[in-house]
């Protein structure tokens, strides 16, 4: 009897961390859709061609990475792709990221405050697009920011 509700609790246990693996990895790509949907001019189809969210899991989308054993988006790069849009609030829900790089890009609006939530982010490349606004004092608590880009923008 005793070995059955042992059985039974790791089967519980088993499918809970299964679980909120599933709403991590789902959480990630509500933002990397999010920033899909920020995008107004895509002008080589990369996303059309990239990523495609009924036949490919996230960490399968080109320009993603994901740490394999956690199933979370760690880095994101989609870098000298002449996208225009502004940068979602949502990405500031991508908790094990450490790289964001969006450089070379034609985003426009301000730096959302939410990308200092990202507490494990060492890289924030957004140069040379056309970025607005102050820079988010938030940015400045990212303990693990190592490299920090955001020159040839129109920011103050």
């Amino acid at each position: 009897m005793m070995i059955r509700l042992l059985f039974i609790h790791c089967l519980i246990h088993s499918l809970i961390i299964a679980a909120s693996a599933n709403t991590s990895i789902d959480i990630d790509q509500d933002a990397l859709l999010a920033l899909k949907d920020h995008i107004t001019y895509d002008p080589t189809n990369f996303f059309a061609k990239n990523w495609l969210t009924n036949s490919t899991m996230v960490c399968n989308w080109t320009g993603v990475t994901c740490d394999i054993n956690q199933r979370r988006v760690t880095a994101l790069n989609i870098s000298y792709l002449s996208l225009t849009g502004n940068i979602p609030r949502q990405l500031g829900n991508l908790s094990s990221l450490e790289i964001l790089d969006l450089n070379f890009n034609r985003l426009s609006g301000e730096i959302p405050w939410e990308l200092g939530n990202l507490a494990k982010l060492e890289k924030l490349l957004l140069h040379n697009n056309f970025l607005t606004g102050t820079i988010p004092f938030s940015i400045f608590k990212l303990s693990s920011l190592l490299d920090l880009k955001l020159s040839d923008n129109n920011l103050t």
